[in-house]
């Protein structure tokens, strides 16, 4: 059975902000948002819970769970993807995960160029990730890295298309991406929603239950990780 035809419940919780959305039978029938600044780990419950609060939908009624891997904050894909595995093994239901970069990527599809996802990391940095969407499927051209704006700029070709939160790092160089011939979108500086998770999968069939533990994506080490190799001399 392809998932559109099930109960589906979405979540994006990469970042400081949390989005959880449901999903029956094709249609959306609910979106919760919370962007309180604070960690995830102090709201995911929260927004779930009042997701099936508003929705009427109970979670014995869900028959998948569709997560972002990031790249993000460290803590909260572990926190979110915790929670995710948690509710999925107690309700004996699978989980199914995508990079969030990816994501992005497949709002973008028969795009005839190269779709290039830039997302704000931190010092400066950008996750930046390649795809190709002109078959209407996306595409990985190269894996998803760490990348500094200026090298960013200078490997940018003629009729790429960019989107992300990246666009904030490099917008002082627009004059030059003209002059390549490069599209961006601006709009796309906004958080995927639950439900945008859900609808990369809708056309997918359905997995057995939960198996192997979900791999977030890091990229980069956490704060903690770093303190520990200099601690360490490495």
């Amino acid at each position: 059975m392809l998932l559109k035809k099930q109960c589906l419940l979405g979540l994006e919780g990469s970042g400081f902000a949390v989005s959880a959305g449901l999903c029956k039978e094709g249609t959306p029938v609910s979106l919760a948002f919370t962007n309180s600044g604070i960690q995830t780990s102090e709201i995911i419950l929260e927004t779930i819970e009042s997701l099936f609060s508003r929705s009427g939908v109970n979670k014995e009624d869900l028959r998948g769970i569709c997560v972002s891997l990031g790249p993000g904050s460290f803590t909260s894909l572990r926190v979110s993807l915790a929670t995710v595995e948690a509710l999925a093994l107690g309700l004996d239901i699978p989980v199914y995960g995508v990079d969030l970069l990816r994501l992005m990527a497949a709002s973008s599809l028969y795009f005839d160029g190269t779709v290039k996802v830039i997302q704000k990391a931190y010092k400066g940095e950008m996750y930046y990730g390649c795809y190709r969407t002109r078959s209407g499927k996306v595409a990985e051209v190269k894996p998803i890295d760490l990348i500094d704006p200026k090298e960013f700029i200078e490997e940018l070709e003629k009729g790429d298309l960019i989107m992300g939160t990246g666009l904030e790092l490099i917008k002082s160089q627009q004059e030059e991406m003209r002059e390549k011939g490069v599209l961006w979108r601006e709009d796309f500086r906004t958080q995927v929603s639950g439900l945008d998770v859900i609808e990369y999968f809708l056309d997918q069939p359905e997995k057995p239950s939960q198996g192997a533990p979900l791999e977030p994506i890091y990229i980069k080490l956490s704060e903690a990780e770093i303190n520990f190799d200099k601690r360490a001399g490495r």
